[in-house]
C-alpha cells in the first residue's frame, strides 16, 4: 500500500457502484484510479462521471496492471470468492459487497484459503446507518436499561408492478428472478447483521419463508424468531409484496427496555420512557452516509492496523444465521393462489 493515498480499483459498475464511488470521492487518503466491468460502456460511463482514467473489462488484468493497492468488489455475490482469490494472488486488500459468498460453506473455505495473505472486509454497511449508530449509543450508555424484546421489519412493494409496468426489484437486479434464496440471502442479511451489532450474538429459534410473486422462484416473505445470547427475543421480518409501502421503504424497529424503549419509523427515531428524545433523519442522507462511513472505516483500518468491524471472519457469524434460517424454515411455502402482480403506487 502506498504511504499517502490508497489507490483503489472498483470491480463492477452496476446500479450500486455509484453509491460506492460517491463514498470514495468523499474519503480522504484514498482514490479510485481504475474501474472494471464486463460491459465496457457501463464502466466508461462511471469513469467519466467520477474522473477515473483507467477502464478495464477483465478483473485479472485490472488487478495486475492498474497499480492499485486495494479493490472494492461490487460484483454479483456468486463472483465474490473468485475476485478475492485474484486479489490475494496480487497482494491486494479487498472490500467486498455482502455476502462474502452465497453459502456459509463457501465462505468458510475462502477464509481458510486466504488466511492472512490479505485483509478482507465485507461491506455490511447497514450497521453504520446513523440511526443504528445512535441506538447502539443509547443501549451502551444504559439509557434503555435492560433490553427485553426487539422487532425489525422491512415491508416493501419492490416485487409488485408499478403503473409504468416496472417491478423495481427485477428492474434493478434482474438476476434475483432466478435466485432460490432471495429475501433473506439478499436483503434480510442486512437486518441479521445489524441485529448482531445492536444486541450481540444470537441464534435462530424458528423461521417461516413464503413466496407470493409469480415472477421469482425464491422467497419474498420471511418471519424469523431469534434469541440473543443475553436472553431476549428478536424478531426479524420482511416482505416484498406489501402494497402501500414504497419499493425502498426504510426499516421499522421497536426495542423494549426496562428504562426506556426505542421506536424507529419513517426515519424518525424516538427514545421514550424515563426520558424522551426524538431525532429526525433524511433517509437518502442516511443511506449514502452508511456507504461513506463503511469505506472510511476500511481505509482507516488499513492505515492503523485496527480490526475491521465487519471482517470476513465476522461475516461467517451472519452467514451462519442465514443458513440456520433456511434450515429452520424447511420447504418454501407457496400459497395455492399466487398473489397477482397488480399495479401499485411508486
Amino acid at each position: 500500500m502506498s504511504q499517502n493515498t490508497l489507490k483503489v480499483g472498483l470491480l463492477g459498475c452496476g446500479h450500486i457502484s455509484r453509491d460506492h464511488l460517491v463514498a470514495w470521492s468523499r474519503c480522504e487518503n484514498a482514490k479510485v484510479i481504475a474501474v472494471c466491468d464486463p460491459m465496457r460502456d457501463r464502466a466508461a460511463a462511471q469513469a467519466e462521471a467520477f474522473g477515473i482514467e483507467q477502464v478495464f473489462t477483465d478483473p485479472t488484468a485490472m488487478m495486475a496492471e492498474a497499480g492499485v493497492d486495494a479493490v472494492d468488489i461490487v460484483t454479483p455475490r456468486g463472483t465474490h470468492a473468485a475476485m478475492i482469490r485474484v486479489a490475494a494472488d496480487n497482494g491486494l486488500h479487498a472490500l467486498c459487497e455482502k455476502p462474502l459468498c452465497p453459502t456459509l460453506a463457501e465462505a468458510e473455505a475462502l477464509v481458510a484459503e486466504i488466511g492472512g495473505r490479505i485483509r478482507v472486509m465485507v461491506n455490511e454497511n447497514w450497521r453504520y446507518r446513523a440511526y443504528f449508530t445512535q441506538i447502539r449509543e443509547w443501549i451502551s450508555t444504559g439509557r434503555v436499561g435492560t433490553v427485553t424484546q426487539a422487532r425489525m421489519a422491512l415491508w416493501r412493494s419492490n416485487m409488485l408492478e408499478r403503473p409504468d409496468g416496472i417491478i423495481p426489484s427485477l428492474s434493478r437486479q434482474p438476476f434475483v428472478a432466478k435466485e432460490e434464496r432471495l429475501l433473506v440471502a439478499e436483503s434480510l442479511i442486512h437486518e441479521l447483521d445489524t441485529a448482531r451489532s445492536l444486541f450481540g450474538e444470537m441464534s435462530v429459534v424458528a423461521s417461516r419463508l413464503s413466496r407470493y410473486s409469480d415472477r421469482i422462484i425464491g422467497e419474498d416473505a420471511a418471519a424469523i424468531l431469534l434469541e440473543a445470547d443475553a436472553g431476549h427475543a428478536v424478531v426479524v421480518e420482511g416482505v416484498m409484496t406489501s402494497a402501500g409501502h414504497t419499493f425502498r421503504a426504510p426499516n421499522r424497529l421497536e426495542i423494549a427496555g426496562t428504562r426506556c424503549s426505542i421506536t424507529l419509523d419513517d426515519a424518525v427515531l424516538r427514545l421514550h420512557g424515563a426520558e424522551e428524545e426524538t431525532i429526525r433523519y433524511v433517509e437518502d442522507d442516511v443511506r449514502q452516509g452508511c456507504f461513506d462511513a463503511a469505506i472510511k472505516h476500511f481505509v482507516k483500518s488499513l492505515t492503523t492496523g485496527e480490526p475491521f468491524k465487519t471482517s470476513a471472519s465476522d461475516q461467517l457469524k451472519t452467514l451462519k444465521l442465514v443458513e440456520d434460517v433456511y434450515a429452520s424454515a424447511g420447504a418454501l411455502r407457496r400459497p395455492s393462489v399466487v398473489a397477482p402482480i397488480e399495479s401499485v403506487p411508486a
